[in-house]
């Protein structure tokens, strides 16, 4: 780019615009862009400086080569950018670039399951969902706009913004139901219209939200003996359950709204869980034989059995890389094992990471590129994948007690593994297969867990100290905390919502879950909490922000919306 970008900041000319507009949205580029320091929220200033001493050829440029060039700039760029002068604050308005710039901040596959909060809802649904947080014309202007590629980014930036500017939440229950037998999952599904409670008796509920905003019951996947587990896949149109009836099924979402069974998978004893590959189109069961099965989802929308693996020992536990190339499973020897496709198209193990004590989790990083392992020898393993298809142990991280668990960020560029011994270690990825580590968030007692942002800018740790911290991401690539979040009793869990904007946390004693969110001057708030009669489990937020998913110790399980208050 020849443009001098001094001299258009500091130009103040308004030239006669060109008449090649853009109605569509531009693709984003396939390449991440540069990490820029944290905005203010999601908040744009409006001050406008004029000044006449130079002129750039910047303003000269067709309308669709400044927008290629703009696109490249960061959202805090931009919006200095549209402070420079009126021609540019009404560029940048016109052609979206502020907010597409903030959707660009998600990884490809987030950015997919955001998508499906603006385009699985119609006019007047958008304008319903809208209403809580919108007047009538913000309303209007807002969906005008809904025949544009461009419109999840516009429609989910006002919505962050505007619930930003909110001082408070007004807690709406819309939902409330009372279970026979112990809860052990409720979650939302990624466009938050449906939600799905397991019990341990023989069945799991689809709940559906209806246009009054009230939740109506679904379906309900039977089975003859205790559920295991049950999961939406990424893009919420399915969900697999698993049971100790030696079966796993696999539901869809038809176009009518109701659920139909796609897929039983059987095994021949008793299935611990069964579990989806990030982009939803695979299926990893985990039988208690030491056979895990793997499914996936043929182009027509059928699904069928692709592979057997048995493993020489019994399984702990199975998770799948995001295209499902690869397994990664967790066993009783204190090894993780990864299998892949040889060649010949049969399963065969690539690499073998061994442990001195039990290996407490082990995951892949969203790119499939890194794992990295835990256990209870006080250390975490990264490896990454080599030419060959094997992978290559890069990094030890030691604790002195108990590593519990590691997370990657979205975009594979941190981890995070928490530890007994009070710690959480921050590694970030400055070059491809470089971990160096950033920082150590500590607390006063075992940290459960930690947890990033969608974004990656914010990590949030929970520790049995009652509290939980919530640390950014600078531009010097330097972690400050931004808040401490205070309990009554250990804080079991954290979790954030799809757009990054709003935390929830849960503890074991104190029967209450603490939303804050993060305010338009870049602090975290609490805006609301959410109180049980008895002690409540980890909470889920949705990924709008806009409903909590509550359940406690007296199998009560409650939906909750969040509005504006007066």
């Amino acid at each position: 780019m020849n443009t001098n970008y001094r001299a258009m900041e500091d130009s103040g000319m308004e030239p006669m615009e060109s008449h090649s507009g853009i109605d569509g949205s531009l693709s984003p580029t396939s390449e991440q862009l540069p990490l820029d320091e944290t905005p203010a929220g999601v908040s744009a200033g409006r001050g406008v400086s004029v000044y006449n001493q130079y002129q750039s050829s910047f303003f000269y440029l067709p309308n669709e080569t400044k927008s290629m060039i703009i696109r490249y700039l960061s959202f805090r760029e931009i919006t200095r950018l549209a402070r420079v002068c009126k021609y540019l604050r009404d560029f940048v308005e016109r052609e979206k670039t502020l907010e597409r710039a903030w959707y660009r901040r998600f990884p490809s596959p987030r950015q997919d399951q955001l998508r499906t909060i603006a385009t699985t809802k119609d006019g007047q649904q958008l304008r319903d969902w809208l209403k809580p947080f919108a007047n009538e014309d913000t309303v209007e202007s807002l969906i005008k706009h809904r025949d544009k590629a461009y419109f999840p980014a516009l429609l989910l930036f006002n919505n962050s913004k505007l619930m930003s500017q909110c001082k408070e939440f007004d807690l709406v229950k819309t939902a409330e139901m009372s279970k026979r037998h112990t809860v052990i999952s409720a979650t939302f599904s990624a466009d938050c219209r449906h939600a799905l409670i397991a019990t341990v008796a023989e069945e799991v509920e689809i709940h559906g939200r209806e246009n009054d905003g009230s939740w109506k019951l679904k379906a309900t996947i039977n089975h003859n003996k205790t559920v295991r587990s049950a999961a939406f896949s990424s893009d919420g149109r399915h969900v697999v359950t698993a049971s100790n009836d030696c079966t796993v099924k696999i539901y869809g979402l038809e176009d009518d709204g109701s659920w139909e069974i796609k897929a039983n998978i059987l095994h021949k004893i008793s299935v611990k869980w069964a579990a989806f590959s990030a982009n939803g189109r695979h299926v990893v069961t985990n039988g208690y034989d030491a056979i895990m099965k793997i499914c996936s989802q043929k182009d027509d929308g059928s699904w069928e059995e692709k592979e057997s693996v048995k493993h020489n020992c019994p399984a702990r536990s199975a998770s799948l890389s995001y295209d499902g190339r690869y397994v990664l499973i967790v066993d009783t020897n204190n090894n993780a094992t990864i299998y892949g496709q040889g060649d010949d198209g049969f399963w065969e193990i690539k690499s073998t990471i061994s442990h001195n004590y039990f290996v407490t989790s082990a995951t892949f990083s969203a790119d499939g590129r890194h794992m990295a392992t835990t256990s209870e020898d006080g250390t975490a393993k990264i490896c990454v994948l080599q030419a060959n298809g094997s992978w290559k142990e890069i990094l030890r991280i030691s604790h002195y007690e108990v590593v519990y668990s590691a997370n990657f960020s979205a975009d594979g560029s941190h981890m995070v593994t928490v530890s007994r011994d009070g710690t959480a270690e921050v590694y970030g990825q400055r070059v491809p297969g470089l971990w160096v580590k950033e920082t150590t968030i500590v607390h006063n007692e075992s940290v459960n867990s930690a947890d990033f942002s969608a974004d990656g800018r914010h990590l949030v740790t929970t520790s049995d100290d009652h509290t939980a911290k919530i640390y950014g991401l600078e531009a010097t690539e330097s972690w400050v905390k931004k808040a401490t979040i205070h309990h009554k009793g250990p804080v079991q869990r954290a979790a954030f919502s799809g757009d990054g904007c709003h935390v929830i946390t849960t503890a074991s004693d104190d029967n209450m879950a603490n939303i804050y969110s993060l305010g338009v001057d870049g602090s975290w708030v609490k805006k609301a909490t959410v109180q049980h009669e008895i002690a409540s489990r980890p909470a889920n937020i949705s990924a709008d922000g806009r409903h909590v998913l509550t359940f406690s110790d007296l199998n009560q399980v409650e939906i909750t919306e969040l509005r504006k208050k007066d």
